[in-house]
């Protein structure tokens, strides 16, 4: 029996590690994408309930969003890292772009971690007490650059990578509590906007830094600008248009949910794209953007407001190809023509985990009683199967015995 054992071990290690990923509604949440992966870490799935949930969507596949995603759970990697929710920033940065840093305040415990080389996450520098707006590295990864979207702090922090140094950039008149931030392609960082005493954000200003020589601009843009708004994403195409998505103004969705800033005119230039009505179960805010090829991949976040745990748990896709027609699909193809954040040369013991995540569109509790239900029923399955089997090879041992006793 001890060839059923193994087989029974090695099936239900099988069993256990290929169970599918269900995915749970969340909002303020980090996005990090790296060696095309997008890295989800983190975000409040309760009204008072934040998460260290660590997971990844694989895009070198393709996938349908009626259908199973590519997500891989990578929770036991993450248990040192605090649970959090709308108070950290991630971006990939370090000498070969493979390094996700998250830089998080969490109450009076603040802190930093890195994931090395898909590795594990490495606590290290202890930051101040912030509610953290941005997180940008610059091309050539040695440095990250931090601001501040809170009443806390009105400088922009810089980290050193190499060293793990803090120190601040000089005031230079700029203003406080800038919005977002985007790393432009010949190294300046633009943020888009300012955020107004009610924090939200007004997009009429663009601040810019200059991090090869150090200076600060400040532009005025021209076009539709945007309203004000707050909990929105920014994503950089790679033809130079920064896409603003989604946010909120007095607790109610903001009317126009995208605009473009076209960075190739001086001024920058506001305008809002053509596009179909967003799908009723789009977020509005606490979400993520993350732009792959020609998709805008838009995560998880709010559906509804003073209703409690009112987030998605689904992924939705926008297809920005063509710049003045932007369309909601629920296809999936990966770009060959893409070039990744990073380069991986490891790859993780957890990715043997599961290739295959179900869409959720229902609450983890529904998936923890399907997959008992499930195991179970395979359990059956499976003994019944071997019982068969083993009857079947007792009775090929044991015929010649018998045969022998009647010929006597």
């Amino acid at each position: 029996m001890s060839r059923y054992s193994i087989f029974f071990f090695v099936f239900f290690s099988h069993l256990i590690i290929t169970s599918p990923y269900t995915l749970v509604g969340r909002k303020g949440h980090t996005a990090s994408y790296m060696d095309n992966k997008i890295y989800f870490l983190g975000g409040g799935i309760g009204s008072y309930f934040e998460t260290n949930d660590f997971f990844y969507l694989d895009v070198t596949k393709p996938f349908d969003l009626d259908s199973t995603l590519p997500i891989v759970d990578l929770s036991n990697d993450a248990r040192k890292i605090h649970p959090h929710s709308s108070s950290g920033v991630s971006t990939i940065c370090g000498p070969n772009k493979n390094t996700i840093f998250l830089i998080c305040g969490v109450s009076k415990d603040s802190f930093f971690y890195r994931f090395i080389n898909n590795k594990e996450w490495v606590p290290d520098i202890s930051f101040s007490d912030a509610q953290w707006s941005s997180a940008v590295c610059n091309k050539n990864g040695s440095y990250i650059y931090i601001s501040d979207g809170s009443v806390i702090r009105d400088e922009i922090t810089i980290m050193d990578t190499s060293s793990w140094k803090i120190f601040f950039l000089p005031d230079l008149n700029i203003p406080r509590y800038l919005a977002p931030a985007i790393l432009l392609p010949d190294g300046r960082i633009a943020y888009i906007g300012k955020i107004i005493d009610d924090l939200l954000v007004n997009f009429r200003n663009i601040y810019i830094y200059d991090t090869i020589n150090g200076t600060w601009i400040n532009m005025s843009t021209s076009g539709i600008e945007p309203s004000p708004r707050a909990l929105h994403t920014a994503v950089l195409t790679q033809d130079g248009l920064i896409i603003i998505y989604g946010g909120i103004k007095k607790m109610r969705p903001v009317p126009d949910q995208i605009s473009v800033l076209d960075t190739n005119v001086d001024p920058f230039n506001w305008s809002i794209p053509k596009i179909d009505p967003a799908p009723s179960s789009t977020p509005f805010g606490g979400h993520t953007a993350t732009l792959v090829g020609n998709y805008m991949i838009i995560a998880f976040g709010y559906t509804a407001y003073n209703i409690n745990d009112s987030y998605s748990d689904q992924i939705h896709i926008l297809d920005v190809s063509e710049e003045s027609n932007y369309k909601w699909v629920k296809s999936f193809t990966p770009n060959i023509t893409y070039t990744n954040e990073s380069a991986s040369t490891t790859e993780s013991a957890s990715a043997t985990k599961s290739a295959n995540a179900t869409k959720s569109p229902g609450a983890a509790h529904a998936a923890i009683i399907g997959g008992t239900t499930g195991g179970i029923a395979t359990v059956i399955i499976i003994i019944s199967v071997s019982y068969l089997l083993y009857r079947r090879k007792r009775t090929v041992i044991y015929a010649p015995q018998a045969k022998h006793a009647i010929n006597c």
